[in-house]
């Protein structure tokens, strides 16, 4: 009997190890047929789920851009002066339609420039030279600059439900465009549910892009922390680093407002495009 049941031993190490020997297939089996972290990648590609993330990024940052303050840091390049020294800058918005930017120079304000709604303002205390203008396209060329400017710079898109029933894909990002006001607009989401870039293209064949390189979110919500503004010929374009941001509870109308003093020479468009120009001098 003993020898009958001493074996016993020296057969169970050899089923171990043949069980190890296995073990390299079963794990493989498991990846290929568990699939756990393919099924993930797959579902980030799904069109609903990437709608469903950008709808709730863009709640939060509607929600916060109630009012906002922040400390800007600006680039610029124009063919007629090539990379134009950098320059500070506050910017207030006020959703939904109302921003204000003054740009700052050695000497005090460079510009200040506003918008709410359809009228666009601007003034350059150096050249006591200001513009007020109403959004009609015969003289500014777009309507309602101040909720362009908000969208632009709060990444503020919304496109409607149709724009996403036939948004397609290009690379990693989910390309959703709209008609708005006889303009196309675009947008690139990412994975993230945060759009990478947005184009507004008119029928003309001008346009202008911004691409949203960097986004804060120290505060609990992500916010652009650099976006680059390019025209659609590449004439012009404008970097943005955003810091310093802040949420007041409320807006503050009057801080929002420009005023261009009685006295000021008043610009037209193109008189006041050639003027922005000029303060990469000033």
């Amino acid at each position: 009997m003993s020898r009958g049941v001493g074996p016993v031993p020296v057969r169970a190490p050899r089923e171990r190890r043949g069980g190890s020997r296995a073990w390299p297939v079963v794990v493989l089996v498991a990846a290929v047929t568990g699939c756990a972290p393919h099924l993930v990648r797959l579902t980030e590609l799904a069109p609903a789920l990437r709608a469903e993330r950008y709808r709730a990024a863009l709640a939060e940052r509607e929600a916060r851009g109630t009012a906002v303050d922040a400390q800007l840091l600006l680039w610029a390049e124009v063919p007629s002066a090539a990379r134009l020294p950098g320059a500070e800058g506050r910017l207030l918005l006020a959703r939904p339609d109302a921003f204000r930017l003054r740009v700052g120079s050695l000497f005090g304000t460079a510009l200040d420039l506003g918008a709410r709604g359809d009228s666009l303002s601007a003034y350059v205390p150096s050249r006591r030279q200001g513009v007020a203008l109403d959004a009609g396209r015969d003289s500014l060329g777009i309507l309602r600059p101040g909720g362009l400017a908000f969208r632009a710079l709060s990444a503020a898109w919304r496109p409607p439900e149709s724009a996403w029933a036939a948004a397609a894909w290009r690379d990693t990002l989910l390309r959703v465009w709209w008609l708005e006001d006889g303009d196309t607009l675009a947008i690139g989401v990412g994975s993230d549910g945060l759009p990478a870039w947005a184009t507004l293209a008119r029928p003309s064949g001008e346009g202008v892009q911004v691409r949203y390189r960097a986004w804060d979110r120290s505060a609990g919500t992500a916010w652009p922390a650099r976006l680059d503004f390019e025209d659609r010929h590449a004439n012009f374009r404008l970097t943005c680093k955003v810091s310093r941001v802040r949420f007041p509870a409320r807006p503050d109308s009057l801080r929002l407002a420009v005023t261009i003093p009685a006295g000021a020479q008043r610009l037209t468009l193109a008189s006041l495009r050639r003027a922005l120009e000029r303060l990469g001098g000033l």
